[in-house]
């Protein structure tokens, strides 16, 4: 099984791609960055795949488009391989991939809804719950959140091996992952001040160990309170600030191999994808509303927290929460959206 890759370089956006392709281990792919020549021609590209893209194309005119639109050393590369299937996430590599898909015969796959494509021309959509449409598709595999890289065995398997890198002890640990401020929600510093008063108090009253980071979203104020609090806390030996120096490669995997429990702010849905994805009990952290509007993830989580570990805390019951997550002995259920997606590739190829 062969995979072209395309990439439009938003890690939020490949990351789903490679979520996908990973779980296909028979699968060899090929990682392809695509270049456009100018965001006009990009957005042209797009609107020609809107119009034309339900009728079989020349390879003359595919071709005069794709040059058209994209950088010579993207072209140079694509052509040199023959993929069973193109995979892509994201608006502007949607149209490639279709044209693509004609020119090499190879079965189309994207992630999520892109614009104004649509996803009635793709052999296969990966679909979240936010993106369903009242119209069942037969292209379409349904899933509740996004696909993405996090596996609990992995996780499992490298714990070990970071507690003695990090010199860490063998206390329980409770991650926590601070995302910020968009148009739905922010994190005040009022806020912020009570959470880390509730994790300073759950932290030290009962030997836990707090593994924490921060977004490029959350406001510089709020880290400031972070970092005052926690940089030189012995029961926060993992602290990163998205602002300040990192030496970790990987700090969300490094929290989510070794915390028992994982806590995440509402407003990062993908966060919460791959939490829920870990093995591990989450607990989803509201923040500050900027408006009585509620995003569509509001409606995703109350599913989420049906089919795995999840519940859902303001920060004056965060506390009672992680007490009772981490008493919690029940097996732990995570979602398993990423294997449903590679599963349902599987099967396109198998047709």
């Amino acid at each position: 099984m062969r995979a072209m890759l395309l990439s439009d370089g938003k890690p939020g956006h490949y990351n789903q791609s490679l979520g996908v392709i990973e779980r296909l281990p028979e699968c060899e792919y090929h990682w392809i960055d695509v270049k456009f020549r100018s965001k006009q021609r990009d957005n042209l590209l797009r609107v020609l795949m809107r119009l034309l893209g339900g009728f079989r194309l020349p390879d003359r005119f595919i071709r005069a488009c794709l040059n058209m639109a994209l950088h010579r050393d993207t072209l140079d590369e694509i052509y040199t391989i023959k993929p069973d299937f193109i995979l892509s996430t994201g608006s502007s590599v949607a149209a490639p991939n279709l044209f693509l898909g004609q020119l090499l015969d190879a079965k189309t796959v994207t992630c999520r809804r892109p614009s104004p494509v649509g996803v009635h021309h793709f052999d296969l959509a990966i679909l979240p719950q936010m993106y369903w449409s009242r119209r069942n598709r037969t292209n379409v595999c349904k899933t509740l959140g996004v696909p993405n890289r996090v596996r609990s065995e992995k996780l499992e398997m490298q714990r070990k091996e970071l507690q003695a890198d990090l010199n860490l002890s063998n206390q329980r640990c409770v991650g926590i992952l601070i995302g910020g401020e968009d148009r739905y929600d922010t994190v005040t510093e009022a806020t912020a001040a009570r959470l880390i008063e509730v994790l300073h108090q759950f932290a030290t009253s009962r030997d836990i160990q707090l593994l924490l980071t921060t977004s490029r979203r959350t406001p510089l104020p709020v880290e400031n309170l972070i970092s005052k609090r926690f940089s030189n806390a012995e029961h926060c030996p993992i602290l990163v600030l998205a602002h300040g120096e990192n030496s970790l490669t990987d700090p969300v995997g490094t929290i989510f191999a070794l915390s028992d429990v994982i806590v995440v702010t509402e407003d990062s849905f993908s966060m919460v994808c791959e939490a829920a994805s870990s093995g591990k009990r989450v607990i989803i952290l509201e923040v500050d509303h900027k408006t009585r509007r509620r995003p569509k993830r509001h409606q995703v989580y109350s599913e989420i927290m049906r089919h795995a570990s999840v519940k859902w805390s303001d920060v004056e019951d965060l506390e009672a929460s992680l007490e009772a997550a981490l008493a919690d002995e029940n097996p732990i259920k995570s979602l398993q959206d990423t294997q449903h997606a590679a599963t349902a590739v599987r099967q396109l190829l198998d047709e």
